[in-house]
């Protein structure tokens, strides 16, 4: 189960055998926070690179990358957002807090000013580090914001194995690029993952992605799922979040221990 780091439905995970916190350099000379967590096996199990929702490089993350490593993965976060900047303290755990409209506000803005152009070149940069480091392969993991630019990434960067995505959004603002309309250009396996009570992305968008994804595909809708469900409804959405991340961890062992 992932739940909410310090949250009264269960412990955070334990920590990995290996972790630490580091910097990886863009291509740009700006140095990113990098969250990395190693199982027993290290990277020759392949390693998954998380891509965070709007309210970036938070503990409830750090939390899943270590419960990664438990199914014997590696695992990183980078802070896409770290020329922005953190948010104030209090804003950074909105499964605990509460999504307040001042920090949503905040945390909208500052995701409007991470560009897609500089989102994929930092993502570029971060597979291939991990693939430097010794990843067998890498797969990535988006949330939110960060599916829709897991989905992105799927189509326009090299060197993934994978893309899983809960609920990232399938048709984007103008300047943005839509999943939808790049369908037809992701040539690796895709999972995603939606909720059938999230108003933003309707089943009829869902239907259209499907159709056009010409891959191996898997596409899961839980129909009483809200968005975010598996960070904020660790009770009342748990068959959901479990067989959702049952089917998450069996796509991250076929794609990253068998040859592409």
């Amino acid at each position: 189960m992932c739940t909410a780091p310090g949250d009264d439905v269960g412990p955070p995970a334990p920590a990995a055998v290996r972790e630490e916190e580091r910097t990886i350099r863009a291509g740009d000379g700006v140095d990113l926070r990098e969250f990395l967590a190693l199982p027993a096996t290290g990277f020759r199990r392949g390693a998954v690179l998380i891509v965070h929702d709007i309210w970036g490089y938070t503990d409830f993350y750090k939390d899943l990358v270590r419960r990664i490593t438990q199914h014997g993965h590696a695992a990183a976060m980078v802070d896409f957002f770290g020329r922005q900047g953190e948010l104030p303290e209090s804003m950074r755990a909105p499964e605990r807090t509460g999504s307040q409209p001042d920090a949503m506000a905040l945390a909208v803005e500052r995701a409007q000013q991470l560009s897609d152009e500089r989102f994929l070149a930092d993502m570029q940069t971060a597979i291939d580090d991990l693939l430097a480091r010794g990843a067998s392969k890498v797969a990535a993991w988006g949330f939110c914001m960060g599916g829709r630019l897991a989905y992105v990434a799927a189509a326009r960067v090299s060197g993934l194995a994978g893309v899983v995505a809960y609920y990232g959004h399938l048709q984007a603002q103008p300047g943005r690029l839509s999943p939808l309309r790049l369908a037809s250009d992701i040539k690796i396996p895709v999972l995603g993952v939606f909720g059938g009570a999230d108003p933003g992305i309707p089943a009829e968008q869902i239907g259209a992605f499907k159709d056009a994804l010409k891959t191996d595909k898997e596409i899961v809708i839980y129909p009483d799922a809200p968005h975010g469900f598996l960070r904020y409804g660790a009770t009342e959405h748990r068959a959901a979040i479990d067989d959702a991340l049952q089917r998450t961890f069996r796509f991250f062992s076929r794609v990253l221990t068998t040859p592409s």
